[in-house]
């Protein structure tokens, strides 16, 4: 079955070519011209949200936000709001993308499969079969296959890009990974990444990550190198 794409913007216009765009590429598309109507629209058949910004009633913000109380799913915001504020303020709140208008319709459709290539809502071949399903260290459990993350058996509630960046870190454990490769391995390797899109979903990881028990740093940014993170020397990272 191919992916559900909702749209969702006040421009009819826009809303109309996003349609035959995405319909040509052979998506199923779901169309709201109002945050409320997004909100209405909305259901877990949806697989990755178009979301415009300025909108009347409710704009794309206070949409994201309510949609995050709840769902997780990708989100691209694509607005002509050009200001670096904006864009981190969107990804803070749990964005994926952040896409300008006008945009280019093969940047677009690469982002989109990108996207829906590493979420739990693709049906493609999962190609980690070979890496551990599981990793705990101190308290935290984080689950591959579930993409789920725990802490003292409390759920942790991250977007689908914070979970593939905690995880490529995971997988580097006790390692330097640097900004480019973290970026390359999760928003897409032909992708020309959003200004600090990776120091925002690292910073986010950090706020909801609650303290460990054994005093130490989760993720070191070690300047002109990237990111560590940390492992006890005296404790192997336990994979299942």
């Amino acid at each position: 079955m191919n992916s559900k794409l909702l749209v969702v913007d006040d421009d009819l216009e826009i809303t109309l070519l996003l349609r035959e765009l995405l319909e040509l590429e052979g998506y199923q598309v779901e169309v709201a011209n109002t945050g409320t109507q997004a909100l209405e629209k909305f259901d877990n058949t949806i697989d990755l949200i178009l979301l415009d910004i300025m909108m009347p009633e409710m704009n794309g913000f206070s949409v994201l936000s309510q949609l995050r109380d709840k769902f997780i799913v990708p989100v691209i915001f694509l607005t002509a709001k050009d200001n670096e504020y904006d864009k981190v303020i969107g990804l803070e709140l749990g964005a994926d993308d952040y896409i300008l208008k006008p945009f280019n319709d093969r940047e677009l459709l690469a982002r989109i499969n990108a996207l829906l290539r590493r979420t739990r809502w693709d049906n493609s071949v999962d190609n980690d079969s070979h890496k551990p399903n599981q990793y705990t260290i101190d308290k935290l459990n984080v689950n591959r296959k579930q993409q789920s993350v725990y802490f003292d058996n409390k759920y942790i509630d991250l977007t689908g890009t914070e979970f593939q960046v905690l995880l490529k870190l995971l997988e580097n454990a006790g390692k330097i990974i640097s900004r480019e490769t973290l970026s390359e391995s999760v928003l897409g390797k032909e992708l020309a990444p959003i200004a600090n899109s990776i120091n925002v979903h690292v910073s986010n990881l950090r706020k909801k990550l609650p303290h460990r028990s054994d005093g130490l740093p989760w993720i070191k940014t070690l300047r002109a190198k990237g990111y560590l993170f940390v492992i006890d020397k005296q404790d192997d990272l336990l994979q299942n």
